[in-house]
């Protein structure tokens, strides 16, 4: 019976190591599995040792791992770098925008104000030069309208007495001019004079081809390229002219265009203006007029006294001024000066009045005046005599140049 008991017990202790190493068994509490051992029948030694043999043998414990310690938080060093950079750049925005509003703007509106004045002042003038501009023009037109206006289709006086082309030609090589130089109406009357010269052709119109024909049969240098540009020109001068009219043909056939004649019209003496008329007339009588030139044998001799008074003239009330010494002033001119300047003056006036009858009167009038200016006081002597000296040297002169001349 023990023997069958001791197997019996360690069915059980192997039923139970089974049971406790399953995996559902094992996340069980270690309690509620030993109480259901014990109700299967195992002692405490017996569970022991069943929790022995069930429990995984034990793997060596690891230490704990360790991390260094994480360096202090450098959120509020950066947030206060924050701040500071903001705040020195909001002090600097500010100052910079005090700096512009104090200093600068004040410059830039002066600057563009000064700038507006002037363009406004500038419009002004260009409005002011365009209505003086307007209103010369309205005097032009009104002052010209009584001229006569220029003819664009008058013929040079050179060539108006042409009639044909040979004589045209030999006008050309007498003043070296070419054909391309030549006057395009007159080329064009001769042409059409010529045209009429004809036999069969008296009395009738040329046509276009007519016209350029009689040119082209005179002048053989029309037919090269250079001629044909020329012929052209011809022809703007022949549909434009107010000295050619055009006459078509009533006798053409329906359905065809009339044949077109040219008529030469002599231009309408111009009548000149009265303005005109003044002008030669008195263009005229200035070309034909002829100064008389009376000759004398004292016309040297007047020139030469003219010329000396003249000289005197400009010498006569030069006050005697002595060098300067030094430490003593200039002497001022007194009352005696001006009354010196105010009596020559009236004597010259009295010499050149032509109311003395003789010369004789005239010398004795001159000395009467002369001693008169020499008791003027001496305070200034030496300014006397000079002036006296050329006091009576000028009068002299000036009553021979008054007899003379009359």
């Amino acid at each position: 019976t023990s023997s069958v008991e001791g197997g019996t017990r360690s069915e059980l202790i192997l039923r139970a190591r089974v049971f406790l190493s399953s995996p559902q068994i094992q996340s069980q509490d270690i309690f509620a599995k030993r109480i259901f051992l014990l109700e299967k029948g195992l002692n405490e030694s017996e569970i022991l040792l069943s929790f022995l043999l069930s429990s995984p043998p034990q793997l060596p414990s690891v230490p704990p791992r360790t991390y260094p310690q994480p360096p202090p938080s450098g959120l509020l060093t950066l947030l206060i770098g924050l701040a500071r950079i903001f705040s020195w750049v909001a002090g600097g925005s500010a100052a910079l925008i005090f700096l512009y509003h104090r200093f600068l703007l004040p410059r830039i509106i002066r600057t563009a104000e000064a700038r507006k004045s002037l363009k406004l002042h500038q419009v002004t003038l260009l409005q002011k030069l365009n209505i003086s501009l307007q209103s010369l023009k309205e005097t032009q037109t009104q002052s010209y309208a009584p001229l006569p206006r220029p003819n664009p289709h008058q013929e040079p006086s050179l060539f108006a007495d042409c009639h044909s082309l040979l004589d045209l030609l030999n006008r050309s090589e007498t003043h070296h001019l070419e054909v391309n130089e030549l006057p395009h109406l007159t080329l064009l009357r001769c042409a059409w004079e010529d045209f009429r010269k004809l036999p069969d052709c008296a009395d009738s119109n040329p046509r276009t081809e007519e016209l350029f024909q009689v040119l082209e049969s005179r002048i053989p240098w029309l037919v090269s390229d250079a001629g044909i540009a020329f012929e052209h020109t011809l022809w703007d001068v022949l549909s434009t002219s107010s000295a050619f009219e055009v006459l078509t043909s009533q006798d053409s056939p329906e359905g065809t265009s009339a044949p077109v004649y040219w008529v030469y019209v002599p231009p309408k003496p111009v009548v000149p203006t009265p303005f005109l008329s003044s002008l030669e007339s008195l263009s005229k009588t200035v070309s034909t007029y002829q100064p008389t030139s009376t000759s004398s044998p004292y016309q040297h001799t007047l020139q030469a006294m003219s010329e000396f008074t003249g000289y005197i003239s400009s010498n006569l009330y030069t006050p005697y001024r002595p060098p300067p010494i030094p430490g003593i002033a200039a002497p001022l001119t007194g009352e005696s000066t001006d009354v010196l300047k105010k009596e020559i003056r009236a004597l010259k006036g009295l010499v050149l009045n032509r109311s003395v009858s003789n010369f004789r009167d005239y010398c004795s009038f001159l000395m009467d005046g002369i001693q008169e200016i020499l008791h003027v006081s001496d305070t200034q002597s030496e300014y006397i005599v000079s002036s006296t000296t050329v006091t009576i040297l000028y009068m002299k002169f000036v009553s021979v140049e008054a007899y003379l001349y009359s």
